[in-house]
């Protein structure tokens, strides 16, 4: 008979996974519970646990974007033995705009340039509330933007570009491609958006659902996220920093990635459904038995590989 204290849908394998991150000693970051710096710690612990293992790769730079209003620090991921000028993929990380840094993914970002010959690019976007929108954003517009001016240097294509993100990332990189689509400039070729934070909303179904708190993100959490990131409540409402409303003409193709056990769900159900409507290149999957974060656990869960294998496949389809 199962725990009581199961959240019932998750899967095996994931459960096993949080068991492993509790006997190491892996506090959960929970800014509803600690002070943010704790909560930030706590994220950093955790993501270096995550990343342990990772591939290696022969050539990996940072630099810093200094003549921005908010300086931004890249770091550019270059698969072995590709021959250049190379695609390169922007990933913004999530963490509710509060949380996480240059390392978040650090693991899988080494995987996806490994398996997808790409040269993916983090991004130490400023967090919230010492930063608020549309800072983060307008970093990941200026990184973009230094990417193409760039791209000889670098040794990237500036013709092959593509942008995503995860979670408060996913919001960041929609928001990226609609303020670049606005001020007329070259679009990214390909966006991935992996159960994005893209609205505010949350009278919805999937918060509902699995807003409690028992599947690790709460609505709760996200509210608490949202008012660092917009403090006037006004904002909740613009287009520019809560994308789901926003006219969604003229975007590249986009991968729409989603966890079903997770209170974002129908942010990215409600995307996919307004593309659909426009006829706008894209595609969805839903995993059926994870939560929202799974993404960054390559290292424990298969799910994570087939997510992260979803989309290097759709990097090599649209960049390479």
């Amino acid at each position: 008979m199962p725990d009581a204290l199961t959240p019932p849908g998750l899967a095996p394998e994931f459960l096993a996974g949080q068991a492993l991150l509790r006997e190491s000693g892996i506090v959960q970051a929970d800014v509803l519970a600690t002070p943010l710096v704790v909560a930030r710690g706590h994220a950093l612990t955790l993501q270096a646990f995550l990343n342990q293992d990772a591939p290696p790769l022969a050539r990996v730079e940072e630099h810093v974007l200094s003549d921005l209003p908010v300086p931004v620090r890249v770091r550019l991921y270059y698969p072995d033995g590709a021959a250049g000028p190379l695609p390169a993929y922007l990933h913004a990380h999530g963490g509710g705009f509060a949380l996480g840094g240059i390392d978040s993914l650090d693991r899988w970002k080494r995987e996806v340039a490994r398996d997808a010959g790409v040269v993916v690019v983090g991004l130490d976007y400023a967090l919230a509330p010492e930063h608020k929108f549309p800072t983060a954003r307008d970093q990941a517009v200026a990184v973009v933007q230094w990417l193409r001016a760039n791209a000889a240097a670098l040794g990237i294509d500036a013709g092959r570009i593509g942008i995503g993100g995860d979670s408060a990332g996913g919001n960041l990189a929609l928001a990226a491609l609609l303020r670049l689509r606005d001020l007329g400039e070259p679009l990214p070729r390909f966006g991935a958006l992996i159960y994005g934070m893209l609205s505010a909303n949350h009278d919805t179904p999937s918060h509902r659902d699995f807003g409690d708190g028992r599947y690790g993100l709460s609505t709760a959490k996200l509210d608490w996220f949202w008012t660092q990131y917009l403090p006037d409540p006004a904002l909740r409402d613009d287009p520019q920093a809560a994308p789901l409303t926003a006219d969604l003409g003229g975007l590249p193709p986009l991968l729409l990635l989603a966890a079903a056990l997770d209170p974002l769900l129908d942010d990215t159900l409600a995307l996919d459904q307004r593309l659909s409507r426009i006829g706008a290149p894209h595609s969805l999957k839903v995993y059926p038995d994870m939560p929202h974060g799974f993404l960054a656990q390559t290292r424990l869960l298969s799910r994570a590989r087939e997510a992260r294998d979803d989309v290097v496949a759709a990097l090599r389809k649209h960049l390479v």
